[in-house]
């Protein structure tokens, strides 16, 4: 049965798929006579006038894209308050629907194609941010496509206050630098693509937890996971696509493709020869002088990031607060050690304590008289509020809510530590109101609940705590 939606000039013949922002119609261009897949926005959504005018402006950026491994937009536009995109339509599927029967040859070929597009839209300054199977799709010749830019943001202009109201990435995908929203560039892009082809290889996704937020921090703490056995000569360009550092990675679209050439030449059982001779025909005419364009440096695969790591059993869960592009972070188990991330040196320096040893919290805050409590809760509070929550609830017995609380059982009026407490407070309400605002429910709570931890009356955070069990209601 056809779907109830009319736009102007297009003809619905039935609907392809359906997400949380749009759904997709196969439609019949009336003017051109050519069958189109038509995106038509939530009227949800429709009804923000802001979230309308990046979508129009998004739109057009795709539309800007023109390229043989990037899907065509043909039009965009808004007619009787429903807004829609029309591109072209791919009836082949997608990635996700034969990740499970890929073989190497055909993974590196889609990887290659998927490359050649991306290197053409970082050349024009754009980065998509969401590069994952389901946004690769195929075209009758086999050719592989990257579809919905409708994220892609310039690139000078990426950067944790653009991303305000936006839920933006696949955690599953998502490159370490995006999960803790900070600047990224075209090399965000290649990390997600060699997440892709890690799982095209593996049969599996690169990391897995029982939620997405567990699995953002993955991204971010664990090493380049390796390849099974069967098809660990590919490790290398595992490694050049998903090193932590970006420094590390593969610069460029071209250079990955010339690492993949290299790779080939060198290992020609990893290439059928029907595959040898597409890319022959068709990756040239796409991407000529590919291996010429990349440096003799990058050919080979970058070494791996080296950087410091928590240990793999971290019980952590990470807010993606959309809102204000922030990840908080909670606490590690018992037996965790933390990130070497710069922390306050504060003085005195207090001794190390092991996580939730809650009697030695208790004996080193008796240890510090009331000068040095108000002065280290403050340098946390400040240190907290610019580097994603850290110090400010944790590690027991020294971080801003255990050190303030200390103070005011010792000066109950202490006008520094109630204004600390209240600071800490305002903190995690902006990180739940981002995260409710985004359907983040769990994130939401976590957020709720630290907050009133440092101030069980905030009333803020209780007004969100009502607003949040209503939006599950509403949800479920």
């Amino acid at each position: 049965m056809t779907e109830h939606v009319e736009v102007p000039g297009y003809k619905v013949i039935r609907k392809l798929g359906e997400g949380g922002m749009a759904t997709v119609y196969l439609a019949l261009q009336e003017s051109l006579d050519r069958e189109v897949a038509l995106k038509v926005m939530s009227p949800v959504l429709a009804a923000n006038a802001s979230f309308c005018e990046q979508f129009m402006k998004e739109g057009r950026i795709a539309a800007k894209l023109t390229h043989p491994h990037l899907m065509t937009v043909h039009d965009i536009g808004c007619e009787n308050g429903i807004y829609y995109l029309a591109s072209e339509y791919l009836p082949a599927g997608t990635l996700r629907d034969r990740i499970d029967r890929i073989t190497p040859a055909e993974a590196l070929e889609v990887a290659r194609d998927i490359a050649a597009g991306l290197a053409y839209a970082h050349d024009k300054g754009f980065v998509h941010r969401d590069v994952k199977p389901g946004n690769i799709m195929f075209r009758a010749n086999g050719t592989a496509v990257l579809a919905d830019f409708g994220i892609a943001k310039a690139m000078t202009s990426v950067s944790a206050a653009t991303m305000a109201g936006n839920a933006i990435g696949t955690p599953d995908y998502m490159s370490p630098e995006q999960a803790q929203a900070n600047r990224i560039d075209g090399r965000s892009d290649l990390y997600s693509l060699g997440a892709v082809l890690y799982e095209c290889l593996a049969g599996r996704k690169p990391y897995q937890a029982n939620d997405p937020y567990a699995v953002a921090l993955m991204h971010v703490t664990e090493p380049v996971p390796k390849l099974p056995e069967r098809v660990a000569v590919l490790q290398p360009l595992i490694d050049g696509l998903m090193a932590k550092d970006p420094n590390q990675r593969f610069a460029t679209g071209e250079a990955f493709i010339a690492a993949v050439d290299r790779m080939l030449a060198e290992h020609p059982e990893l290439a059928t020869p029907a595959s040898r001779e597409q890319r022959i025909s068709r990756k040239r005419a796409a991407l000529p002088s590919v291996a010429a364009a990349a440096p003799a440096a990058v050919a080979a695969a970058p070494r791996r990031s080296r950087q410091p790591l928590w240990i793999a059993a971290a019980l952590v869960l990470v807010g993606v607060v959309a809102a204000s592009g922030w990840m908080v972070w909670h606490r590690p188990p018992s037996r965790g050690t933390t990130t070497e991330s710069p922390t306050p040196t504060p003085t005195p320096p207090a001794p190390t304590l092991p996580a939730g040893d809650e009697p030695a919290a208790s004996a080193l805050l008796a240890k510090l008289d009331l000068p040095t409590l108000l002065a280290r809760g403050e340098e946390y509070l400040a240190y907290g509020q610019k580097n994603f929550g850290e110090k400010l609830e944790f590690p027991p017995g020294d971080n801003a809510i255990d050190l303030f609380r200390e103070a005011l059982r010792r000066d109950a009026g202490n006008t520094r530590a109630q204004q600390g407490l209240a600071a800490v407070a305002a903190f995690y309400e902006q990180a739940a109101r981002g995260a409710l605002r985004n359907g983040l429910y769990t994130a939401t709570d976590e957020f709720i609940q630290k907050g009133l931890r440092a101030d069980p009356n905030h009333g803020g955070l209780l007004k969100l705590k009502t607003e949040l069990a209503k939006s599950e209601r509403q949800g479920g």
